[in-house]
């Protein structure tokens, strides 16, 4: 078990060597890099959704998950487009995706204990959720305590991140286990596919979306 968890673990660091630089540097970079990388991010996660096996009783969920992709992505650019003040917020944003995407894996790999929803996901369970809340809580109060604020709007914030990160990694398991995969593809080293690293991420910002019409 210690040897399956190192090894994962190693796994999740490396990709993190990989996803930051991919991911963070075109944001401060110019909006010429950011359109380019993150509309070739949104093209692989498409490329790997239409690669699953489709069939009548999962066409829909797998065309549902390129949907949320590409709305989530075209979202995630006009806001920093539109807010470039606020790209510092969006970046703390994708760090607690990371966080709590990170320790709630951790969490039940050290805890282990009783599962989650087994039908869906058979891999998570009610420790390492609790364990990626309490952590992520922990670790974005005390950024703000230090560095910005400390009130309940960022709190809220953070439990909003943490909610929808949590409904991108299960709706994107529904998808994945419709399909009978177990990763949507083999590209990222601990992650499987980009969808699989961006399941959270597309949570948070399709959701996001969806507020943001909503309030318009």
């Amino acid at each position: 078990m210690n040897n399956l968890i190192n090894n994962e673990f190693f796994k999740r660091i490396f990709s993190l060597f990989i996803f930051v630089p991919l991911v963070i540097i075109p944001i401060f970079y110019n909006n010429y890099l950011l359109l380019i990388v993150y509309l070739f991010i949104n093209s692989i996660i498409i490329y790997e959704l239409n690669n699953l096996k489709a069939d009548k009783s999962n066409i829909c969920l797998i065309n549902s998950g390129i949907i949320t992709s590409c709305i989530a992505f075209i979202f995630f650019i006009l806001i920093l487009i539109s807010y470039p003040n606020e790209k510092i917020k969006i970046v703390e944003i994708i760090f607690t995706i990371w966080i709590f995407d990170t320790f709630s894996y951790l969490g039940g790999k050290l805890i282990g204990g009783k599962k989650l929803i087994p039908k869906i996901s058979s891999g998570k369970t009610i420790s390492g959720l609790v364990t990626g809340i309490i952590i992520t809580l922990l670790v974005s109060q005390s950024y703000n305590y230090i560095y910005t604020d400390t009130n309940y709007l960022n709190i809220i914030l953070t439990l909003a991140v943490i909610l929808f990160s949590f409904i991108g990694d299960i709706y994107a398991s529904i998808i994945k286990r419709a399909t009978s995969v177990k990763d949507s593809g083999h590209l990222l080293p601990g992650h499987g596919g980009f969808y699989d690293r961006f399941d959270s991420f597309i949570g948070v910002f399709f959701s996001f979306s969806l507020i943001g019409i909503f309030y318009a």
